[in-house]
């Protein structure tokens, strides 16, 4: 089985009309160039939680012929909720809107105008979160890892957290002979999962780590809160992969013995001049090889089986 993992598409027709293109670029790349069997979207489909743009990337799904469980997974990020400040105006009304807004009600428009996709997923959650989906011998274990606001640690929407009773529940599904049985399991969440060490050796052309940025990656609106605890979970539960986006590269990295892909960068890179990549996964009983590659060129950049840190933006 062929996976294609990509992740914050922002798509805003107002302010990012470019995205739509790449989007659709990066998607018929990965089906028509690299025939993959499933794609995987990781979130911030959406640059401003506008539900107008939510329809826009459901009719591209559409015209693709993936907008169907079984060719397409995808998991909500925090720009699909709380939506994002775009004009300098913004900034400083931008922590009110986050607090004024009703969060249930944006995730509820999230999966509903992707219903489809979540037809066949066993969940104990109302939210539908997290969710177990089976494709093939592959079974997908998604997260909602956006946190609620607050004024304190979440003041403008863009930290994470899965909360303890949503940890219980993935637990219990964890037990599900659909994830029991499975030849490989990968878990989806928006939300980076890397401490500092985990990529500060990284040396990138976009000047990722040699800018300092990596080392301030940890930082107050940027954070997952709990990834001590949720890495526990994830080695009591056999995770293999963990996909995420958030942070606007693609790259892997190794995390606890688990292999973790963030695929961030086929849209809306840091760097645009590096390029834009997404992730390839490619499953066949228990092997497993990930590489990341270039939309716009045939470069291919090989995950090395020692799982020391590649950055697609070379």
């Amino acid at each position: 089985m062929r996976i294609a993992h990509l992740s914050d598409s922002h798509i805003n027709l107002k302010y990012h009309p470019q995205h739509l293109p790449r989007l659709r670029r990066a998607l018929e790349h990965a089906l028509e160039r690299n025939y993959a069997d499933h794609i995987i979207i990781t979130g911030d489909l959406t640059s401003n939680a506008d539900a107008r743009d939510l329809r826009t990337v459901r009719r591209l799904f559409e015209s693709l012929g993936i907008m169907k469980s079984s060719k397409l997974t995808v998991v909500v990020g925090n720009h699909d909720i709380f939506g994002g400040p775009h004009l300098a105006d913004d900034v400083l009304s931008y922590p009110g809107h986050c607090q004024r807004l009703d969060y249930a009600e944006k995730l509820a428009i999230f999966q509903d105008t992707f219903a489809e996709l979540f037809s066949d997923t066993i969940t104990m959650s109302r939210e539908g979160y997290p969710f177990l989906k089976r494709v093939q011998d592959v079974c997908l274990m998604g997260f909602n890892s956006i946190a609620e606001h607050s004024a304190v640690k979440n003041p403008v929407g863009s930290n994470g957290l899965i909360t303890d009773e949503a940890q219980e529940q993935a637990r219990a599904l964890s037990q599900h002979h659909a994830w029991r049985s499975a030849g490989s399991r990968i878990v989806l969440l928006h939300h980076h999962t890397f401490r500092p060490k985990d990529v500060s050796h990284l040396e990138v052309a976009d000047g990722f780590s040699q800018s300092g940025i990596a080392a301030r990656l940890e930082q107050w609106t940027l954070k997952l809160y709990g990834k001590r605890q949720l890495f526990k979970f994830l080695k009591f539960a056999g995770v293999d992969i963990v996909l995420h986006g958030h942070i606007h590269f693609t790259g892997a990295y190794l995390r606890d013995g688990i292999q973790c892909l963030n695929g961030a960068g086929a849209v809306y890179p840091v760097f645009r001049g590096g390029g834009y990549f997404y992730n390839r996964i490619e499953l066949e009983g228990t092997s497993r090889e990930c590489s990341a590659i270039r939309v716009d060129k045939k470069v291919i950049v090989p995950i090395p089986e020692n799982n020391t840190v590649v950055m697609a933006n070379r």
